[in-house]
């Protein structure tokens, strides 16, 4: 994680641990032995969530990239408010008002929670419910995957059939 502007912050190190954990348990390095994946993200602005933006940003960026992976996984963020309520992908705002923050992240294939990050203070109850329903949008974030590379592929796809044939070299008429 590199900060914008200037040194990083201890809060930037901590991001980057959990993203370092996350690709360690995802990621199959046997398939690209002695190879080193180095990810950079830097957070251009943020209104809330960020842990979970930056793990679904890791997460198509190794998709994108061709990475093998064990599966896909999605970040899911959510916050307690003082009435108990819970609340998905809150505003900076609302994470401040908040008695409880929790992010999530989810993967794909047998849609277990492989890293959990929990600040403040909440019920067992509250932290059950609060994994159970964010399972639940983890499932959107993964529909969301789909149709993002569904869109990418299809203007591949198309972008290869409107070029016209290359051989040796040299354009071919295509008529």
């Amino acid at each position: 994680v590199k900060a914008a502007t200037g040194q990083g912050s201890p809060l930037d190190k901590m991001y980057e641990e959990a993203l370092r954990q996350t690709c360690e348990q995802i990621v199959i390095t046997s398939a690209h032995p002695r190879t080193c994946i180095q990810v950079i993200v830097q957070v251009e602005s943020e209104d809330g969530a960020i842990l979970a933006v930056m793990k679904n940003a890791l997460c198509l960026a190794l998709m994108d990239a061709g990475i093998p992976m064990r599966s896909m996984f999605a970040g899911v963020s959510c916050v307690e408010q003082e009435n108990g309520e819970l609340m998905w992908d809150p505003t900076a705002d609302e994470e401040e008002e908040s008695t409880a923050k929790y992010t999530f992240v989810y993967e794909n294939s047998k849609n277990n929670a492989i890293y959990v990050h929990c600040t403040g203070e909440s019920t067992v109850e509250q932290y059950m419910l609060a994994l159970q329903k964010s399972r639940q949008v983890a499932m959107e974030v993964f529909g969301f995957y789909r149709e993002s590379f569904e869109k990418l592929l299809r203007k591949d796809v198309k972008f290869q059939i409107l070029l016209p044939p290359i051989i040796k070299g040299e354009q071919v008429d295509s008529e």
